[in-house]
């Protein structure tokens, strides 16, 4: 079986990966019109580490829009032959269009989002790593030694970071651009500071664990900055739990049961169900919320 390229993989894409890209080609023309409503595409395919240009990418989203607007179609149609016969065509289009448009903007966001993980994944150890560095510098390991020490050590996306920077200077190049090559599209942009630090003193001819030293330093206190601004989120973020999760459902229960006293009113199971499904769809967004603002740096 043919091993899947991560560098090629696209959300909700069940086809082979050379048969989407034949029938992409198709919406090359459209692929150039919707790539000026992506300024950023270009370098978000870059941090995600995605082997697509832009107009590859973009003729690949409305290809996958198109195809899951069909296969949306013909399910929508099916399903509303019995339940809605009178409109099963307005339904089958509206399901379709519906569909399609949800994966366009999946697919479409997907380097962005690959690119936020990335950067979630590397900033979790890069105060780990930084202060591995410097104690291994300030007992007389060379910066070259202290990159292979990350590199082969457990710090995730980030020692596949120094790994391409340890590859590239045993191949002969200067510490310093190897170096900057990991730093220029990496969408850290506190893995780019430190690594513009580092050269920045290599260039001067600074003592690099002074330099190191001051760098853990720096992380430390936007670490501490990080977790002060988590921490006054947390306020809006509990009130918010506390509508979402114990007010709202709460009083909308009380609601319905004195709304269901009235003889007029006609209250079914079903809209208690439905206010289930509310809540719990909440919840589940709530905790997604939570996720997002924990700081990246508090490993």
């Amino acid at each position: 079986m043919e091993k899947i390229n991560k560098s090629e993989m696209i959300p909700f894409n069940v086809f082979p990966v050379p048969m989407i890209k034949k029938v992409s080609v198709n919406f090359y023309g459209l692929g150039i019109k919707l790539a000026k409503f992506f300024p950023y595409l270009k370098l978000e395919l870059n941090q995600a580490e995605l082997s697509y240009n832009e107009k590859e990418y973009s003729a690949i989203i409305i290809a996958m829009a198109v195809i899951y607007a069909i296969i949306g179609f013909v399910v929508a149609t099916l399903f509303s032959i019995k339940m809605f016969p009178e409109i099963f065509i307005f339904t089958g289009i509206f399901g379709g269009i519906l569909l399609g448009f949800f994966v366009m903007l999946q697919v479409a966001m997907y380097p962005k989002i690959k690119g936020k993980q990335k950067i979630r994944e590397i900033e979790t150890n890069l105060i780990f790593a930084l202060r591995t560095m410097t104690v291994e510098i300030k007992s007389g390991v060379s910066l070259f030694n202290s990159l292979n020490i990350i590199a082969e050590g457990d710090y995730g996306a980030l020692s596949t970071e120094f790994k391409k920077a340890v590859k590239e200077i045993e191949t002969g190049t200067m510490e310093e651009v190897a170096l900057e090559k990991i730093a220029r599209y990496n969408p850290s942009l506190f893995f780019r500071r430190s690594i513009w630090q580092i050269i920045n003193g290599m260039k001067a001819g600074a003592d690099v664990s002074s330099v190191m030293q001051e760098l853990v330093q720096t992380m430390i206190r936007e670490e501490k900055l990080q977790i002060t601004k988590y921490g006054n989120s947390m306020r809006l973020l509990s009130l918010m739990y506390m509508m979402l999760g114990v007010i709202i459902p709460s009083l909308g229960i009380t609601f319905l049961i004195v709304l269901s006293s009235f003889p007029q009113m006609k209250l079914g199971e079903l809209l208690f169900w439905v206010l289930l499904m509310f809540v719990i769809v909440g919840e589940f967004m709530y905790l997604g919320i939570l996720k997002s603002k924990t700081p990246n740096l508090m490993g």
